[in-house]
């Protein structure tokens, strides 16, 4: 499933950053390697993006990270 958010944040250091979801009031994790888009280039601050939730256990769970 497809969901949306704004980038809170991103430590170019250490590849994590937060997304705040447009539907839910928690902040959402992700990694460097969640980006989907081809430069790999740091998400900007602020910036609408499209995710999805991985099933995996993690404190960084969006992926597949790209552009809205």
């Amino acid at each position: 499933m497809k969901y949306f958010g704004t980038v809170l944040s991103f430590d170019e250091t250490k590849g994590l950053g937060f997304i705040k979801p447009e539907t839910t009031g928690g902040h959402i994790g992700f990694q460097r390697d969640g980006i989907a888009w081809d430069d790999k280039a740091p998400p900007v601050i602020g910036k609408r993006l499209s995710y999805e939730i991985s099933d995996a256990k993690s404190d960084h769970p969006a992926v597949n990270l790209q552009h809205a």
